[in-house]
């Protein structure tokens, strides 16, 4: 502080210049309280003290529907829930304001479990009888998966799976590609992905919209508990990523929370290792500031201690690749390559990875008791038994 005004450096490589903004008092002392939440960053036209009360508002409404969420769940996990339903908490939860003391998440750890640890039982899900007549439903489409999964399809399996930008090599001949290396999601073609059953898990209809918690346009109290209304029922969210790479690449081990996932191979080869969950050969690296990588949430890394109960799949042009909700892998570049992802999350599935990242994100950041449930505690080392057997407090 430089008597009443507020000096923020420039840091970072992003601004031309150091700014200094003229603050009252009041402001200042809201200002250093507000210094307590990591990284805070003065955005234009919200101060730090709004800030930190919008943040800790919007935990306190996100917290309360997750609360709201439990009764019903039934009935979301079917991806049924109605939009009248969810309008009714959603205004029930729009008036909650904090308190002294942080928001308390429901004690009924079957539901958070169910709910946030295993995405709508997609994790390690039970089995289930197949409804008559999808007794051979086809294996690269099945959801939720067990097992992982590769094939090599031919051209005409192909292209009764999936549009032809996803899989067919001789797109990709242009001098654009020879040398590309990029990561990065491809917007637009969701009406294109749709068409497919391989993608849609059944919904009748598919989002045009971005997911929220892949839109790295927000700001955290960009997210209000209003948002949820776009969740509605009989609606997949699809998302598609090029991965394109030099030989040499290697992503580390790590596991995600994407509950349905199939990945192709356009050109190149790439190798899969995967390891089953809870195999205790990985040792995992804690994520003490999840706020700071907010669209890793779901994603955890770890090194190899051993390579014992690995399994090894090698994709070619033409592979489809599919790993498991939550199993550990690694994916090395054996040759330059070139290979799409394709992911979707229905109903219940889009609410669970967007408001388990708000609560994650929101406690990390306000020094809040941490409601993380990607961490590797519940998964890896079998917490979410606990929680469902009523053996273990909820964000404890």
């Amino acid at each position: 502080f430089r008597g009443s005004s507020v000096h923020i450096p420039c840091t970072n490589g992003c601004c031309a210049e150091a700014l200094v903004i003229r603050v009252g008092v009041r402001a200042c002392r809201a200002f250093a309280q507000a210094l307590v939440v990591p990284e805070v960053v003065m955005e234009q036209g919200l101060n730090p003290g709004k800030q930190r009360w919008a943040l800790r508002t919007h935990l306190v409404q996100f917290v309360c529907l997750v609360n709201e969420l439990g009764p019903v769940y039934d009935v979301l996990e079917k991806n049924n829930l109605s939009i009248g339903t969810l309008n009714r908490i959603i205004r029930r939860c729009s008036h909650e304001q904090p308190t002294d003391e942080w928001p308390r998440l429901t004690s009924d750890g079957s539901f958070v479990s169910r709910f946030l640890v295993r995405n709508c039982d997609s994790y390690l899900p039970r089995k289930r009888p197949s409804p008559e007549g999808e007794a051979n439903e086809d294996p690269v489409r099945e959801c939720p998966l067990r097992e992982p999964l590769h094939a090599t399809l031919n051209h005409t399996q192909l292209s009764a799976r999936a549009p032809r930008w996803v899989w067919d090599p001789e797109i990709y001949r242009t001098k654009r590609w020879e040398n590309a290396n990029i990561v990065g999601d491809i917007l637009g073609r969701e009406k294109d992905l749709g068409r497919f059953k391989t993608f849609t898990q059944g919904q009748p209809h598919v989002s045009m919209v971005t997911p929220r918690w892949r839109r790295q346009d927000l700001n955290e109290w960009d997210h209000t508990p209003r948002d949820a209304m776009e969740y509605r029922p009989g609606v997949v969210w699809v998302n598609s990523e090029v991965w394109a790479a030099p030989a040499g690449k290697d992503t580390g081990w790590h596991y995600d929370y994407d509950s349905h996932v199939i990945l192709f191979q356009v050109k190149g080869s790439r190798r899969f290792r995967v390891q089953e969950p809870q195999s205790g050969a990985l040792e995992w690296e804690p994520l003490e500031e999840p706020f700071k990588q907010p669209i890793d949430y779901g994603t955890r890394w770890a090194k190899a201690r051993s390579d014992v109960g690995e399994r090894t799949y090698d994709t070619r042009p033409g592979s489809v690749m599919r790993v498991p909700n939550g199993w550990p892998h690694k994916v090395e570049y054996r040759e330059r390559s070139i290979g799409f992802r394709v992911a979707s999350w229905t109903q219940c599935q889009a609410l669970s990875m967007w408001l388990g990242q708000r609560l994650c994100l929101l406690t990390t950041r306000l020094g809040a008791p941490r409601l993380c449930f990607d961490d590797e505690g519940y998964r890896e080392h079998g917490r979410y038994i606990a929680l469902e057997r009523g053996e273990a407090a909820v964000g404890v």
